[in-house]
């Protein structure tokens, strides 16, 4: 708890450097984040449930208002954009680790 990481996201084709802290864990359960330095507030929660021989991974963000990073864009937009990405990099994340399992 209280962990730090910074980094850089890719959201609508913007790059965006943020730092998010640790504020929950459930070990092997559920982990908790949200953004301390991030010019878009948010709130991350990312689930681990067991099914069948595998793991299912849910991941879910709360956002504030996304309008001044982005001008014109309405909040809506950018957000369906996000989640498209968010969507293929859980997609690519479980391609490579299913992969790793056949090693």
């Amino acid at each position: 708890m209280g962990s730090s990481v910074h980094g850089v996201v890719k959201v609508a084709g913007r790059r965006l450097e943020v730092t998010e802290e640790l504020t929950g864990v459930e070990q092997g359960k559920c982990l908790r984040r949200r953004g301390t330095d991030s010019p878009i507030p948010y709130e991350n929660e990312t689930r681990f449930a067991p099914v069948g021989g595998g793991t299912r991974v849910t991941w879910h963000q709360e956002s504030g208002s996304l309008g001044g990073v982005f001008g014109s864009l309405a909040d809506t937009v950018v957000a369906k954009l996000y989640a498209r990405d968010v969507r293929s990099n859980l997609e690519h994340a479980k391609a490579l680790l299913e992969a790793e399992e056949t090693r």
